[in-house]
């Protein structure tokens, strides 16, 4: 799963949105983005390889880690 990472300017509406981790069982591959808890939708921002992605994905979007789930 080959992803880019969004430009700032394509950023995300994240209002009423929840930070998730979502790890693949079968590969091990993860991802960060942001779960709809209305549609249940989770929308995918970018893959992470290392501790630098997440590091990353939380300044991007201005988060803590005790805010993210994993998934």
């Amino acid at each position: 799963m080959l992803l880019a990472k969004r430009e700032a300017h394509e950023k995300l509406n994240v209002r009423n949105k929840k930070p998730m981790i979502r790890k693949n069982t079968a590969t091990g591959e993860m991802a960060a983005g942001f779960l709809d808890p209305q549609t249940g939708v989770f929308e995918l921002v970018m893959e992470v390889n290392d501790e630098r992605d997440i590091d990353t994905f939380l300044e991007d979007y201005d988060l803590s880690v005790v805010m993210i789930s994993k998934m």
